[in-house]
């Protein structure tokens, strides 16, 4: 029987940062083959648009190389209420609509029905019986299409995520002049875009992480950044008071490191918050060596962008 180790790759809020619990290696350590991301361009897109898709996967000693040969196929089948992943049980272990190249990064062609599918639009019913129920927004109002991504690391062994491309769907439940007023205002998703890494150490404040020579033992931080304008405003519609309501995303950065000790594991800016980044403490380990170093800035509406810094630990 074949192991999966699985990730689903989502889009999120950012969330409270507090005490952690003594549980073992925390998920910012990358001490096995691990999906990272799965990166889509555009993040949004209509049925039947073309989205880029790139697969983050790391491994202890770095990177996968780009021709790593990862299968990936399209989530035909929307997720029953009875189940509370965030996609169909089917999408991860049954056989989807196949896409045929194999590689860490593919094209893909999102799928007429999308909609239907994933989104607010149900196809109709069989004769007799009730109208199927269309799929909730997220809280930020999106729809998203399901895409697997899966690699075999090691014999009997795989790796999967799931990328989750928006997708560009109708208004539900609107009146005429609100979805009519939505189409105007409302701007496909841009993915954010990680301005640098930097560390501060040895008194030094924010220079270059790249290369960076760091004392084993040390207590260092490291600084994520993005331009102005990352976090973009968006309206949302709003059941409860029937009218669109701005809202401003929120930025989330999750840390990780083939060693050494991340203060938080994720970190970043909410909604209300307009700061162009945000800093992390990472304790190097007690052994000299290299350290390879990832970053991924995630937009609340499923953008992404990522990057990745090499260090040295030295004595």
């Amino acid at each position: 029987m074949r192991r999966l180790a699985l990730l689903l790759v989502v889009g999120a809020g950012v969330g409270s940062a507090g005490c952690k619990p003594d549980l073992g290696s925390p998920p910012s350590l990358i001490d096995a083959p691990r999906f990272l991301a799965v990166v889509s361009n555009p993040p949004e897109a209509g049925p039947g648009e073309t989205v880029s898709l790139h697969a983050l996967i790391v491994k202890p000693d770095g990177q996968y190389a780009e021709d790593a040969p990862a299968s990936w196929a399209i989530c035909t089948t929307p997720r029953p209420v009875s189940q509370n992943n965030a996609v169909a049980d089917d999408c991860v272990f049954t056989a989807q609509e196949a896409i045929p190249t194999r590689a860490l990064a593919v094209e893909a062609v999102l799928p007429l029905d999308t909609c239907a599918r994933f989104g607010p639009d149900p196809p109709t019913s069989a004769p007799g019986q009730p109208p199927l129920r269309p799929v909730d927004p997220d809280p930020t109002g999106g729809y998203f299409q399901p895409v697997r991504s899966l690699l075999q690391d090691t014999p009997g062994h795989y790796v999967a995520a799931f990328g989750l491309p928006r997708i560009t769907c109708n208004l539900a439940d609107a009146p005429v002049d609100i979805a009519v007023e939505f189409r105007t205002r409302y701007k496909a998703n841009k993915n954010p875009v990680i301005n640098g890494v930097a560390v501060s150490m040895d008194g030094a404040t924010s220079v270059d992480a790249r290369g960076a020579q760091i004392k084993a033992g040390a207590l260092v931080t490291f600084v994520t950044r993005w331009p102005g304008g990352t976090a973009e405003t968006y309206p949302v519609f709003d059941r409860s008071v029937r009218a669109l309501v701005d809202h401003r995303e929120s930025l989330r950065v999750s840390w990780f490191a083939t060693a050494g000790e991340f203060d938080h594991d994720r970190t970043g800016a909410a909604e209300d918050d307009p700061a162009l980044s945000t800093a992390n403490d990472w304790l190097a380990p007690s052994e000299p060596g290299p350290v390879h170093l990832w970053v991924v800035l995630r937009d609340s509406r499923g953008g992404t962008d990522v990057a990745s810094v090499d260090v040295d630990v030295v004595p």
